[in-house]
């Protein structure tokens, strides 16, 4: 597994066949500036706050509510939802297995998500739980909602970019999942999904939101691929199991 990360990059680079973009501003549909719009922290507030009464988080757990993702930052496209990370303190979490208390805590959003669907000036916000002290790259935007001030500012990045990379390992992949598909292959899209989230895993942590693989997966993601390889395996899994 490799991980590089692409240091140069102008927003009139990337190719038009591909969806990431970069820019000079922050989206200005929640930003004025570099400073966010008040209506949408209060309204991102709420939504953390909903999301914790509903995974019956004690509000003494609660360390700092976040926001990060494209829309903290300069390569947010059309694509990007409102990231709400919760940081959560597990002292404050009775009879705590942090283990079982992050699958925990993925199975309530998957229900949450199931059942809601909470947009800001029609843009999908996504609830996240973390454990405090998470290290972050230098170049990724964090917000802290609660206290309504930039932790850790986003870089511009300047300079040429590997366009031509990214469309190529996004083609690859494209390829093989539609292959994996035709021939109904469940276990080889389960290890090529998982390939995908590990090497994005590794890339973030890292070399941050500009790293190779984590911009070829959101890419992908972007296209429908990820949601299409979910689809498909649920799919399948239902057919192999029903008579």
């Amino acid at each position: 597994m490799y991980a590089r990360v692409l240091r140069h990059i102008k927003p009139k680079d990337l190719r038009e066949s591909l969806t990431l973009r970069f820019t000079e501003i922050l989206n200005p549909t929640f930003w004025i500036g570099d400073s966010l719009k008040p209506e949408v922290n209060e309204a991102l507030m709420n939504f953390a706050e909903a999301f914790a009464a509903y995974v019956d988080l004690d509000e003494r757990a609660i360390v700092d509510v976040l926001l990060l993702g494209g829309n903290a930052g300069y390569n947010y496209t059309q694509y990007s939802d409102l990231d709400v990370h919760i940081v959560v303190d597990p002292k404050f979490i009775p009879d705590c297995n942090p283990d079982l208390l992050d699958q925990y805590y993925m199975d309530k959003k998957t229900l949450w998500e199931l059942t809601h669907n909470i947009t800001i000036y029609g843009v999908k916000a996504e609830p996240y739980i973390e454990r405090p002290k998470v290290t972050r790259k230098k170049s990724q935007g964090v917000y802290s909602l609660m206290k309504k001030t930039w932790i850790q500012e986003p870089e511009r990045i300047e300079g040429d970019v590997e366009e031509k990379e990214i469309e190529k390992k996004v083609n690859n992949f494209k390829t093989r999942i539609d292959a994996f598909i035709k021939n109904e292959n469940v276990d080889g899209l389960r290890e090529l999904v998982k390939k995908l989230r590990d090497s994005r895993s590794v890339s973030l942590q890292k070399y941050g939101e500009y790293g190779f693989e984590n911009m070829v997966f959101k890419e992908l993601r972007n296209q429908g691929y990820i949601d299409k390889v979910r689809t498909v395996v649920v799919n399948l899994k239902s057919k192999n199991l029903s008579l």
